[in-house]
């Protein structure tokens, strides 16, 4: 009688980390050889992040992301604790894991993409990313000259008004609102696109004033809120 052989356990782990800190686990494999493979497809789509996520909102404090992706196997009795890998120059570093049971085998730096508060839609349950942002706010009716858009920014607060009618995009900070700003105008260069005027940032406009006023009749915001320079989300 045949014995069954018993299935070979996921001693390797793919995590996800941030500034060394892990955040959950993506992947799980019992051969070196498999996740290698899963960890080379995962930075080869990452490739297609868009807006990368660059600040998280801790405690009321912004702080810049530093995410990774990590190979981890579990220790094997009297295998050194402490391995040499790669860092981003090729230069062999020495990576010791914070959990004695386990080493790290590989590691790079990993984007997540970022998500938005569009004003109308719930602030964490509706996010947008920014492909979906520049379909439905930005390149929607873009070759229409009857529809004639401008965007600029205040604050944190990307602001695309389409002929009168107002749609604003809530950034984690300023920085963002500029990414943004930015990136918007590079894609319509490449598109050609006419009927879109890019104004920049409001903050010394003689016209901000009436913007504010703007926003809080989309809104029904007080000025405080208003100019308030970042989110949570």
């Amino acid at each position: 009688m045949n014995k069954k052989r018993k299935p070979k356990k996921n001693i390797y782990q793919i995590m996800l980390i941030n500034h060394g800190k892990q955040i959950k686990q993506l992947a799980s494999a019992p051969t070196e050889k498999k996740i290698m493979s899963m960890f080379n497809s995962m930075l080869k789509e990452n490739k297609n992040i868009v807006f990368p996520r660059e600040y998280n909102n801790l405690k009321h404090v912004m702080v810049e992301t530093d995410y990774e992706l990590v190979i981890i196997k579990l220790r094997e009795e009297g295998e050194d604790k402490i391995t040499k890998v790669r860092d981003m120059y090729g230069k062999y570093t020495n990576y010791k894991s914070s959990n004695p049971d386990w080493i790290i085998i590989d590691r790079a730096h990993y984007d997540i993409e970022e998500t938005f508060w569009v004003y109308g839609y719930h602030p964490r349950l509706q996010r947008k990313d920014f492909n979906w942002i520049f379909e439905n706010l930005i390149e929607i009716d873009a070759k229409n000259r009857e529809k004639f858009k401008t965007i600029q920014i205040y604050h944190n607060k990307v602001l695309i008004d389409n002929s009168g009618k107002l749609d604003m995009v809530l950034c984690k900070n300023k920085k963002d609102a500029i990414r943004m700003h930015n990136l918007i105008q590079e894609w319509c260069i490449k598109k050609k696109y006419k009927y879109i005027a890019f104004m920049g940032d409001l903050a010394n406009s003689k016209y901000k004033i009436n913007w504010i006023k703007r926003i809080m009749e989309l809104t029904n915001w007080n000025e405080i809120k208003v100019t308030r320079r970042s989110t949570r989300d």
